[in-house]
């Protein structure tokens, strides 16, 4: 019985990061924390990187498509860097929420991100994701 118990539960969780079965709110609470947060780490190593020499600071939005039904979302948020010396934006940015790969640590420019082939999947679930661990 307990082996029937655990291969349901290990189904349900797959179903549910495959956009399956309905995941509870508090993992999609956690979930877009932690897609804010990756994306946060990406855009401060871009922004210092892709802007040398200016002082500036990144507000990253979480993922948007993560909800109960996506669980890990499209793997992209939006978000800008700013200069701290006039508190304007200098550049509006993606950035992955699930890795570092695409652009300069997992960011680009809004207008580059719109040129790749991915930039489809932006705002549709990923069903490719199947986990989300938070960056160190």
């Amino acid at each position: 019985m307990k082996y029937f118990v655990a291969v349901a539960v290990l189904i349900s969780i797959t179903l549910a990061a495959c956009g399956g079965d309905k995941v509870p709110t508090d993992i999609v609470d956690q979930n877009q924390v932690v897609t804010r947060m990756n994306a946060t780490a990406n855009a401060r190593k871009y922004a210092s990187e892709a802007h040398p020499g200016v002082d500036t600071r990144v507000l990253m939005q979480s993922d948007s498509s993560v909800n109960q039904y996506c669980r890990y979302g499209d793997g992209w948020t939006s978000g800008e860097v700013i200069d701290n010396a006039t508190g304007k934006t200098i550049q509006k940015i993606k950035c992955q929420t699930n890795g570092t790969g695409k652009g300069i640590n997992g960011c680009m420019p809004e207008a580059v991100f719109k040129t790749k082939d991915y930039a489809a999947q932006d705002g549709k679930c990923d069903t490719s994701l199947t986990a989300l661990e938070k960056f160190k």
